[in-house]
C-alpha cells in the first residue's frame, strides 16, 4: 500500500466510524498486504479517533485462525471514545450512531500495569495474572463498516467490527471462578414491553472456559504498531453468547450468573 492509498483508507475508515455510514466499497488498493500493514492502518485510525483504551482479541483457536487466514491471534484496539462504564448504572447509547449493530456478552480484564511488547521470551500466564487489576463482566457492540468480501486484514485495520464497549462491575478475586459454569442470559425490554430473551451462553464458549487465556495470547502477540498494552487498558475476550442483531430501542440486560448484571439502554 503506497502512501496515498494508506491515507485514503485511513480517512475512509475514520469517516465511516464518525458518520455511522458503511463503506460502499473497499478498493483493492486500500487492503493491507499483511498483518503488520493492517496494524499500522489500525493504529493510525485509532489515533485519529482520539486514542485507544482497550483491546479485543480474535483468532484464538487454530480453527479460527485457519478460517480467517492468519497464523496467530490478532488484536484490535478499541477507541476510548466508544468505551462506557456501566458499573454504577446503565450505559446509554444511540442507535443513530451505529450502522447495523450486534450485541455480545463477554468477560474482560483490566490491567494494573503495562505489559510492553517483548522481543525475547514469552510472557508466562503467571506474569500476565500479576498485571491484572480486575475482571469485568461486559458487553461489546459490534458494527460492521466494511462491505462483505473485504477480507480479514481489512477487518483488522477497521478494528474487527468493534463499535462500542460497555464494562460492568469489577471483581478482583476472579482466579477461582469456574468461567465455564457461569451462565449468561441476555434480555431486551423495548419501551412499554416486557423483557424477552435475546441470547444465552456461558464462559465455556471461550477456550473451553478459559477466557483469561486469550489475554495471555494477546500479551505475546501484540501489534508492532501502537502503544502496546498499558495500565488501565481493558482486554475483552470474545462473545460467550453469539452476536444477535439489536432489534431496536430498549433496555438490554446481560446477567452473568452469580457475578452481576450489565445494563445498556439503546435510544
Amino acid at each position: 500500500m503506497n502512501g496515498s492509498d494508506f491515507e485514503a483508507a485511513r480517512l475512509a475508515l475514520v469517516t465511516a466510524r464518525q458518520s455511522a455510514r458503511a463503506l460502499a466499497e473497499c478498493p483493492a488498493a486500500w487492503r493491507p498486504a499483511d498483518l503488520a500493514e493492517a496494524y499500522r492502518l489500525q493504529a493510525a485510525v485509532i489515533d485519529d479517533l482520539g486514542g485507544g483504551a482497550g483491546w479485543k482479541v480474535a483468532a484464538v483457536t487454530e480453527a479460527q485462525r485457519q478460517s480467517l487466514g492468519v497464523s496467530q491471534p490478532v488484536a484490535s484496539a478499541m477507541p476510548a471514545s466508544t468505551m462506557h462504564d456501566a458499573s454504577a448504572g446503565p450505559a446509554r447509547l444511540r442507535l443513530a450512531d451505529f450502522i447495523g449493530p450486534k450485541i455480545e456478552c463477554e468477560f474482560a480484564f483490566q490491567l494494573r500495569h503495562d505489559l510492553p511488547r517483548r522481543s525475547g521470551g514469552a510472557y508466562s500466564r503467571a506474569e500476565v495474572i500479576e498485571a491484572i487489576e480486575t475482571m469485568r463482566i461486559a458487553i461489546e457492540i459490534v458494527d460492521p463498516r466494511l462491505p462483505p468480501g473485504s477480507g480479514t486484514l481489512a477487518e483488522v485495520a477497521d478494528g474487527f467490527n468493534n463499535g462500542a464497549f460497555v464494562a460492568g462491575r469489577s471483581m478482583r478475586n476472579w482466579q477461582a471462578l469456574d468461567f465455564a459454569a457461569i451462565g449468561i442470559v441476555l434480555t431486551v425490554a423495548a419501551p412499554g414491553q416486557n423483557a424477552s430473551e435475546l441470547a444465552r451462553g456461558s464462559g465455556h464458549a471461550i477456550l473451553d472456559g478459559d477466557p483469561f487465556g486469550t489475554v495471555v495470547m494477546l500479551a505475546n502477540a501484540q501489534p508492532d504498531s501502537g502503544p502496546g498494552l498499558r495500565a488501565g487498558d481493558v482486554v475483552t475476550t470474545g462473545s460467550c453468547s453469539g452476536a444477535p442483531h439489536i432489534p431496536g430501542p430498549g433496555l438490554y440486560r446481560a446477567e452473568f450468573a452469580g457475578q452481576g448484571v450489565v445494563k445498556l439502554v439503546f435510544e
